[in-house]
């Protein structure tokens, strides 16, 4: 059995999926990535990046998610500038399903499943969730 650290457990009951970032936003992230945007879209308004420093942070961002963010949408964007929603709207989640959920997966899909799946337990609760085993090792899910 894994534990499963610095992921909140009030995501879990909202959507049955966890982001994989944690940690915190750092003033130097936040200025390093600022200065990367600018190189990558300069017709990009300075009033932008005050808004985006803001919506970073309101939005719970860390310094990978955030470095990560912009690294997607200056590998994918298709109109001259992107907008702040794209890059907020980045993220990377795993799925998570309570016991009952994988009985019910079980019933639907054979006994096998189990064998896909393997249980995680956070700090601050008695019961596990599953999470594919392909997720685990993709985000490097540890005790």
């Amino acid at each position: 059995m894994k534990l499963l650290q610095g992921s909140s457990p009030r995501s879990l009951e909202l959507t049955n999926e966890i982001s994989i970032y944690k940690g915190t936003l750092t003033t130097p992230c936040i200025i390093k990535n600022i200065a990367k945007i600018k190189n990558a879209f300069p017709a990009l308004p300075e009033g932008f990046y005050e808004v985006f420093s803001d919506r970073m942070e309101a939005n719970g961002f860390c310094d990978d998610r955030l470095t990560d963010a912009i690294n997607n949408v200056i590998d994918n964007c298709i109109y001259p500038t992107p907008t702040i929603a794209q890059f907020i709207s980045f993220d990377r989640r795993f799925k998570v399903y309570h016991y009952e959920e994988m009985l019910k997966l079980s019933d639907e899909m054979g006994s096998e499943i189990w064998l896909s799946y393997d249980a995680i337990k956070f700090p601050d609760r008695e019961k596990n969730v599953w999470v594919r085993v392909d997720d685990i090792k993709k985000y490097n899910l540890k005790s």
